[in-house]
């Protein structure tokens, strides 16, 4: 996973990646100065499971587009989406939106699955404790 760097451990905003957490120190001691926070995370990755099995939102478009083809009792046209087709337009259209959203950049979030958190503060020696 990749190592990320924030003011404290506690911050909302983490910076990175960094392949290393050696380099995620030394990009933190650069942004925060010499006490701040190192975590290893990995962005979420989005649900892109948008369509539902229930897929009722598609079919009733389709109907309400097409009703003028089905002739005046619906004769002509589906009576009915049965469960079997609905599942199988799902699984298709969550496919091809998955393919999308990883061309355009939306199957990660913005939040962090960070690991715990460690603090980066110098190492004080007893000369410098002394002074």
């Amino acid at each position: 996973m990749p190592w990320y760097h924030a003011r404290t451990v506690t911050s909302e905003f983490w910076f990175g990646p960094a392949d290393t957490r050696d380099e995620a120190i030394a990009k933190g001691k650069l942004r925060h100065g010499s006490r701040f926070a190192i975590a290893e995370g990995k962005p979420f990755d989005n649900d892109l499971d948008v369509f539902e099995p229930n897929i009722a939102p598609v079919f009733d478009r389709f109907d309400s587009l097409n009703d003028q083809n089905f002739g005046e009792n619906g004769e002509g046209g589906p009576l009915h989406w049965n469960d079997e087709a609905c599942a199988d337009l799902s699984r298709r259209l969550n496919c091809v939106f998955a393919e999308w959203a990883k061309e355009h950049g939306y199957e990660r979030g913005y939040q962090l699955d960070l690991t715990d958190g460690e603090e980066i503060r110098p190492i004080l020696t007893l000369a410098e404790v002394i002074r």
